[in-house]
């Protein structure tokens, strides 16, 4: 069918337009290029400039200087380029060491907090003393001996723990103060305790790591000021004793 505006007459019908351009004139394509060059400038400034100012670190005897050295060389690290569960775990390699917190106080200071193990013991290999933790890890270095030391025994976990288990059954608590625990055999240790009535006269007890009966009497004769210099504790039938002279 015909458009309508056919029948019309020349007068009445609408003018035709030129179609608009689409194209934007060059005032605004510069705007809006300036604007997302400015953008894009702005926002690599910013990101390079977040880098770290400080590196608080809270340091214990576990973590040698250089492992301080090493995380104080992070000051000027690129934040978002930071794992902080990589530097929590490195820290935490190194022996004697519990926990460790580490935290990015915005806008940047990287704040590290290394907490020791408890000491309860100490073995010497060659001429150094280590530390031995209460779970029977081996610990950081130690100027001298923490008591008891650990005499013959393996530099491994399950040794060391059984030593200090001995002994500490052995010392229940409250009797005195361990000296030393030494592996005679896989079955056969030697702890010398130095009880609190007869503080300068050590015992020295020879036990089973799994412990026995007789240690019961050796219990009651100690906190009572009558514990023999030396005694023999491995035997359910008789105990050996020696006194002192």
């Amino acid at each position: 069918m015909p458009d309508g505006q056919t029948f019309l007459p020349a007068s009445l019908r609408p003018t035709p337009q030129t179609p608009r351009s689409r194209t934007r004139s060059p005032i605004r394509w510069w705007l809006s290029a300036g604007v997302i060059t400015t953008f894009c400038v702005g926002a690599g400034i910013l990101l390079a400039g977040w880098r770290l100012n400080a590196v608080e670190i809270t340091t214990c005897t576990g973590l040698p200087a250089s492992a301080v050295v090493n995380l104080e060389d992070l000051r000027g690290s690129w934040i978002p380029s930071l794992d902080l569960d990589e530097i929590r775990q490195n820290v935490e390699t190194w022996p004697g060491i519990a926990g460790v917190a580490v935290e990015l106080k915005l806008p940047a200071t990287l704040r590290i907090q290394a907490l020791p193990d408890e000491i309860c013991a100490s073995v010497q290999i060659g001429r150094t003393w280590r530390g031995v933790t209460c779970n029977g890890a081996l610990g950081h270095r130690l100027a001298e001996p923490n008591f008891p030391t650990l005499e013959h025994f393996d530099l491994d976990e399950v040794d060391l723990r059984s030593a200090l288990s001995t002994g500490t059954r052995l010392c229940n608590g409250t009797i005195g103060r361990l000296v030393s625990i030494r592996k005679i055999t896989p079955s056969d240790f030697e702890v010398t305790i130095a009880t609190h009535i007869l503080p300068d006269t050590p015992s020295i007890v020879r036990v089973l790591p799994q412990g026995a009966p007789a240690e019961q009497w050796w219990h009651e004769a100690a906190l009572s000021g009558r514990a023999p210099a030396w005694a023999d504790l491995r035997l359910d039938h008789r105990i050996v004793i020696r006194r002192a002279g």
